[in-house]
């Protein structure tokens, strides 16, 4: 899954800003603005597929006191985040399927636009479940496939032709293609809601665009998750 980061990490928040028209930026201070409200004093903050780190910046400005960690699989985009946040330390080469940190050591974990690119999408929900301490949040932005009454909309002619287009025009048409295929192939936000069930409460749900192609949600840990194998 690295690899198309590796190839648009020199362009990758340009092309974010594009491609959603700059709404990624309200959306993310809207979630951090949801899980500071019910944990304003945060003991540590766990930004997981950090890309540049904008979101970690973004906790970084309301809790000056909370130790952050922005972790990433892919180097090249921190590597990027580094100089455009250089106040965020604990910059951490780390994938969700095996976070680096110990049990309920964590308040707050965060991932925005990630968890489809998991590997192993229950793997890595057990150890965010692992390392959030009991009532800790976790809060999630993420694109889902367009809703059936959509289909047909220029949403649609957006996705299948303009986004690989513009891909195209920064010679990364294969990245943006994974990234249009990723959404397209995901699942609702429903069924997100429902795997993450076994040791989270969900707080919150709300389908910010076109009645769910992109949802925000606070998960409240719960309990002890099941080890259950499928």
């Amino acid at each position: 899954m690295r690899q198309p980061f590796h190839d648009i990490a020199l362009q990758y928040d340009f092309l974010n800003d594009l491609l959603s028209f700059g709404i990624h930026r309200f959306w993310k201070r809207r979630l951090v603005a949801m899980l500071l409200k019910s944990r304003p004093q945060p003991r540590l903050v766990l930004d997981i597929a950090t890309g540049t780190g904008d979101l970690a910046a973004l906790f970084s400005k309301k809790v000056q006191t909370t130790s952050i960690i922005p972790l990433d699989p892919c180097s090249p985009m921190m590597d990027k985040g580094k100089l455009r946040f250089p106040h965020l330390k604990n910059w951490t080469v780390g994938r969700a399927e095996a976070l680096p940190l110990k049990s309920k050591s964590v308040s707050i974990a965060s991932c925005a636009f990630g968890i489809r690119n998991f590997s192993a999408r229950k793997l890595a929900f057990q150890e965010i479940a692992r390392v959030l301490e009991p009532g800790g949040l976790f809060g999630i932005l993420e694109i889902h496939p367009i809703p059936a009454k959509l289909r047909y909309s220029p949403f649609r002619l957006f996705w299948n032709s303009i986004v690989p287009g513009i891909g195209m025009l920064f010679k990364q048409r294969a990245a943006y293609e994974y990234l249009r295929d990723t959404g397209a192939g995901f699942i609702s936000s429903e069924d997100m809601v429902k795997e993450l069930a076994y040791a989270f409460k969900l707080k919150t749900h709300k389908k910010l665009l076109a009645g769910g192609l992109v949802s925000l949600m606070v998960f409240e840990r719960i309990n002890e998750p099941e080890n259950n194998d499928e």
